[in-house]
């Protein structure tokens, strides 16, 4: 049987399925390496659009392959299928569990800080290199064996929240935006510490903090409800806990931490 490829890529095995597209396990032959591919779906109303996101998807990766830090994963190259013109994005392959995955059979409370903090630090550094993810959520983040947090989609999460919403499928996933994300506004790092708030109340409590049936009910809560505080979920955390979270998940963006290493000191501290 002919191997299944994608530009010189050799597939190995389908890792995961989504809305924008398909994660592989795949060998680069030409290192013998291997490697992650997540391939895009392109479906735009013109040729015209397509182009336009195509362009833009190429320019979000070459900017993610900028980043060198060992909390991101890192993307090695980025190409177009000649024959299926399927756009993919090849990123560094890491073995573990997503950390959605590992919330379903609770973590321990020191883990659930230590990871955090390691996200905290790792935004922190892509925020100072001027790129903000816009999907940080339990999913898009993959903890090795070693207890090493890793955040993957950079490059490819700004398309997935900004071009599908037209159809009626908001495909950044509402509980874990900003305000601002969610109202359309202009967003910054702060907007991330924000989705990396409601993850970390996920962790403490259980449950998230705003939830509800239906996008506007919870869109409706995430602008105007403050969340029930973590205290009175979990016995097991004193208020400072809830100041913590408070903080992460202030409405205003100018009453969030400032940064990444903000968040991540008094992580630190609890």
């Amino acid at each position: 049987m002919e191997k299944q490829t994608l530009g010189r890529y050799e597939i190995a095995a389908e890792l995961g399925r989504g809305a924008m597209g398909t994660v592989y396990q795949a060998r680069d032959p030409r290192i013998n390496r291997t490697v992650a591919i997540k391939t895009i779906h392109v479906r735009g109303a013109s040729a015209e659009e397509e182009k336009e996101f195509l362009d833009r998807f190429f320019r979000e990766a070459q900017a993610a392959g900028k980043l060198a830090h060992p909390g991101i994963v890192t993307v090695y190259d980025v190409g177009e299928d000649e024959a299926s013109k399927t756009p993919y994005i090849v990123m560094e392959y890491i073995a573990g569990a997503t950390l959605e995955a590992m919330s379903q059979k609770g973590i321990a409370l020191p883990m659930a800080l230590d990871l955090t903090r390691q996200l905290a630090e790792a935004l922190h550094y892509a925020h100072a290199q001027g790129i903000v993810h816009r999907d940080i959520k339990p999913a898009n983040i993959i903890v090795t064996d070693e207890g090493r947090a890793k955040i993957t989609d950079f490059g490819v999460a700004k398309l997935t929240v900004s071009e599908f919403t037209q159809t009626g499928q908001v495909l950044g996933t509402p509980s874990y935006m900003s305000p601002e994300q969610l109202g359309g506004g202009k967003i910054d790092g702060r907007s991330d510490l924000f989705s990396l708030g409601v993850t970390l109340y996920i962790l403490l409590t259980g449950a998230k903090p705003f939830s509800g049936e239906t996008v506007s009910a919870i869109t409706f809560k995430v602008a105007y409800q403050e969340p029930t505080p973590a205290t009175q979920l979990n016995a097991a955390l004193n208020p400072d806990y809830d100041y913590v979270l408070q903080r992460a998940l202030a409405k205003e963006a100018e009453e969030r931490y400032r940064n990444g290493k903000e968040f991540a000191a008094d992580l630190e501290d609890l």
